[in-house]
């Protein structure tokens, strides 16, 4: 693997985990009227979708999750290839750790 290929993987990378961190904007119910924009978390946002309390069987959450999570998130549509151009690669490198984590869950 060359120098540039390196530096390349480690970008998409870097991108992937911050899109992941990244906090989401979303307008609070009350603040509609004014258009402030409320700051939630991603773990605030994604804790109705995610099922912690069911521990039978295998899941599938984890495969692609960065991508589901970029197409469940509410960014802009127009960026959201952008997007999926860091997680798409992204989810098919961790793609056996999920696999694996499907199981553990």
């Amino acid at each position: 693997m060359g120098r540039a290929s390196k530096l390349i993987v480690c970008a998409m990378v870097f991108v992937g985990l911050l899109l992941a961190g990244a906090p989401s904007f979303a307008l609070d119910e009350g603040a509609s009227e004014t258009g402030e924009a409320v700051m939630l978390s991603t773990a605030a946002m994604g804790y109705d979708s995610l099922d912690v309390e069911g521990h039978s069987g295998y899941s599938t959450e984890y495969i692609f999750g960065m991508t589901k999570g970029v197409m469940r998130s509410t960014l802009t549509p127009v960026l959201k290839p952008a997007a999926l151009i860091f997680t798409v690669p992204l989810d098919i490198a961790f793609l056996p750790f999920a696999a694996l984590a499907g199981l553990l869950r």
